[in-house]
C-alpha cells in the first residue's frame, strides 16, 4: 500500500522551498510516486507526496533532501523538517 506524506511549513517560505528543490533537481527519487506542493497563506509551503514506503522517504530525507538544505539553507539544517502528517493509502484512484 503506498503512504500518503502531507508536510505543511511553519516558518520556511514558498522561495526556501524553491531553494531546496533547486539544490535537489527534478530527478526524482525511488519510491516516490506523486508530489505536488504549493504556496499558501502567509508565504509558507504545503506538500503532499505518496511514495512507495515510508522508508523510501526516509532513505531519501537523509541522502538528498537534509545535505540539499545544509547546501541552500543552512539556518534551516539544525530545524528538521517541518511538520509531517503520513498514512497508509487504503483506498486509491488512478486515472
Amino acid at each position: 500500500m503506498p503512504w500518503v506524506q502531507i508536510q505543511k511549513s511553519t516558518e520556511a517560505k514558498w522561495e526556501d522551498y524553491e531553494k531546496i528543490q533547486g539544490a535537489l533537481g527534478d530527478d526524482p527519487p525511488d519510491g516516490l510516486l506523486y508530489h505536488a506542493a504549493g504556496e499558501i497563506e502567509g508565504g509558507r509551503w504545503q506538500s503532499v507526496s505518496v511514495w512507495e514506503s515510508q522508508s523510501d522517504f526516509d532513505r531519501f530525507l537523509e541522502e538528498r533532501i537534509l545535505p540539499a538544505v545544509q547546501e541552500a539553507l543552512p539556518a534551516f539544517a539544525d530545524a528538521g523538517p517541518p511538520p509531517t502528517e503520513w498514512f497508509e493509502a487504503k483506498h486509491v484512484v488512478e486515472r
